[in-house]
C-alpha cells in the first residue's frame, strides 16, 4: 500500500507542479557544475504532498533541501530557517507572487515580479526588509554547455532589497523546455552563483 501510495504521489506531483520549462519529475536528476569552483552538485525533487514538494541538491559535503508549493498561478518557495549575512542573519517571513510561472507564460516577451518580507537583525539590531525580483523572457537561443546544446528561454532577471542597507544585482537563466535550468550566471551585492548542466538523466 505504501507504495502504491507513493506511485501516486508521484504522478500527482507530475501533473500539478511540473511545468514544461522547470519539470519536476522525481525520476529525473540533473548535475550541475558551479562555474569558477571545482564543486559539483546533483539536484533532484521528491513529492511531499499533493500539491508540494521538496528540492534536493546534494554537495560532496553538504545537502541543501528547498520546499516548493504548486499553485494555478505557478511555483513558490519560501526558504526556512535563519539565514547568516554579514553582522547577523535573516529569515523569509512572507512571500507575495510566484518564482516560477505556471507554464502558459513561458514565450518571449512575459514577465513576472515576486517579493519577499524580510526580517532578522545585524549586530543586535531588529531590522525588517524585503527582497523583490524582476523577471523577463528576453529571448529564444542556442546554448552550448557540458550536457549538450539546447535551445533554451533567456530570463534577464534583476533584484532589489533593503535590511539596514540597500542591495541588489542582476542574474541571467537559460531554461530549456523539458531540462530546465542549463546555465545561470548571477552577480550581486553580496558575491552570486554560476552554474552549469553537466548531465540530465532518468
Amino acid at each position: 500500500m505504501r507504495l502504491l501510495a507513493l506511485g501516486a504521489a508521484a504522478f500527482s506531483l507530475a501533473l500539478a507542479c511540473s511545468t514544461s520549462f522547470y519539470p519536476t519529475d522525481p525520476g529525473l536528476r540533473w548535475r550541475y557544475r558551479i562555474l569558477g569552483e571545482n564543486q559539483v552538485y546533483l539536484q533532484s525533487f521528491t513529492p511531499t504532498g499533493p500539491n508540494t514538494f521538496l528540492e534536493r541538491r546534494e554537495f560532496p559535503d553538504r545537502i541543501e533541501t528547498t520546499p516548493w508549493t504548486c499553485t494555478p498561478q505557478g511555483l513558490r518557495t519560501l526558504p526556512e530557517g535563519e539565514r547568516p549575512i554579514p553582522g547577523g542573519s535573516l529569515r523569509f517571513t512572507e512571500l507575495k507572487g510566484v518564482v516560477l510561472p505556471s507554464g502558459e507564460r513561458w514565450r518571449v516577451g512575459e514577465s513576472w515580479t515576486y517579493r519577499y518580507e524580510l526580517r532578522g537583525r545585524v549586530a543586535f539590531v531588529e531590522l525588517r526588509g524585503f527582497l523583490e525580483v524582476e523577471n523577463r523572457i528576453v529571448a529564444k537561443e542556442n546554448i552550448t554547455v557540458p550536457a549538450g546544446r539546447f535551445e533554451a528561454l533567456r530570463v534577464e532577471a534583476s533584484f532589489r532589497g533593503e535590511f539596514g542597507i540597500g542591495f541588489g544585482g542582476r542574474a541571467t537563466y537559460w531554461f530549456a523546455e523539458g531540462v530546465g535550468v542549463v546555465k545561470q550566471v548571477s552577480e550581486g551585492s553580496f558575491g552570486g552563483l554560476s552554474s552549469e548542466l553537466v548531465e540530465f538523466r532518468r
